[in-house]
């Protein structure tokens, strides 16, 4: 993203602009330029992935009709709640591209989470309904049919998942969108189900025994059920704001390398993000004689090169403290850590 801000914008020096809301007013025309790329591409690659939705689903019933296979349909109930999960997420991507308003100061990225949850708990029901209909047919005895087609029709579908998921996880990670990238991994873990489900086939038209089926369809809820499950879980942490370390990790090294000699010390580090954004504040101690030109002039280069390292949209707040009076805090050689700049102090 700075390469092609740089490409269209080259008069702007980066390290000079205060981007404590980059990118809304700072060079607009290329960062609206840059904005407006990384929708499209959002948006194209949700679209695909509704359209190639439907598709399987067609096919994926289509072996189901043929063949009468318990594990068949469990990969065809996947694709029932990847249809409706993809449309919301589809929407939920326009929705996340408006701009912070008076009512959402921190822009509307969140509900990528959303889209997030309720694709995992639509994943989840998925998985129930496959052990519903497991537990169905084996009290009404199961029977297979034409399980030669079922096998071709499920071996397509999951070659075409494969290749659609390889496209959205590259999208989603070029573009930061939390909702493609768990949509690619939801795509990805119907590959696996389609597999299986042509493995269970192929088992049981081998040995002619449809029990065979009917183990594969339950192993297949049980992955069905944990891939949803851990779609769940990554969009409760996003929504509670969970600690990503590898992004503090990196906001730590970048105040490192910038560090003055008299910076004292770093705390109450935090961060959250919301779709393209992410907000980052901490207290900086500088000593008390500074004045109020030094210790700006200091948070501003400071607050640039974060979002710059960062290669992010956001922004940074850094409330400066000093020494307070019989406190004692001398300069050290020594690098900010992590878990010291993450420690939470009250103040006096």
């Amino acid at each position: 993203m700075l390469a092609k801000l740089r490409a269209r914008c080259p008069a702007v020096d980066l390290a000079a602009l205060p981007w404590r809301w980059r990118p809304v007013e700072r060079c607009s025309r290329a960062m609206t330029g840059i904005a407006l790329d990384l929708r499209a591409s959002r948006s194209r690659a949700a679209g695909l992935s509704v359209i190639v939705g439907v598709l399987m689903l067609v096919i994926k019933m289509g072996a189901f009709a043929l063949t009468n296979s318990a594990a068949i349909l469990s990969d065809a109930l996947e694709s029932v709640v990847h249809v409706g999960a993809v449309v919301f997420m589809y929407w939920s991507i326009g929705f996340a591209a408006r701009p912070p308003d008076a009512n959402h100061p921190y822009g509307h990225g969140k509900i990528e989470y959303f889209s997030v949850a309720f694709e995992g708990g639509m994943v989840v029901l998925a998985g129930l309904a496959v052990f519903w209909e497991v537990g169905r047919e084996f009290y009404r005895g199961h029977q297979v049919a034409e399980l030669g087609s079922g096998l071709w029709l499920s071996g397509g579908a999951a070659v075409i998942n494969l290749v659609l998921a390889w496209h959205l996880l590259r999208v989603g990670k070029h573009t930061g969108s939390l909702a493609l990238q768990a949509d690619a991994r939801h795509v990805l873990s119907d590959v696996w189900t389609s597999l299986g489900a042509v493995i269970g086939v192929a088992l049981a038209w081998f040995t002619g025994d449809p029990r065979i089926d009917l183990l594969a369809a339950a192993v297949l809820g049980v992955v069905i059920l944990v891939t949803g499950a851990r779609m769940v879980r990554q969009a409760v942490a996003g929504l509670m704001d969970e600690a990503d370390p590898q992004v503090l990790g990196r906001v730590v090294e970048t105040i490192n390398e910038l560090r003055e000699p008299e910076w004292l010390d770093v705390h109450n580090l935090r961060l959250r993000t919301a779709g393209d954004e992410t907000f980052i504040d901490f207290h900086l101690m500088v000593p008390a004689e500074w004045s109020v030109k030094e210790a700006h002039d200091d948070i501003e280069r400071l607050e640039a090169r974060l979002l710059e390292r960062l290669g992010r949209a956001g922004s940074v707040m850094i409330h400066l403290d000093y020494p307070k009076a019989g406190e004692v805090v001398s300069a050290t050689r020594e690098p900010f850590t992590v878990a010291a700049a993450t420690k939470l102090k009250a103040e006096s």
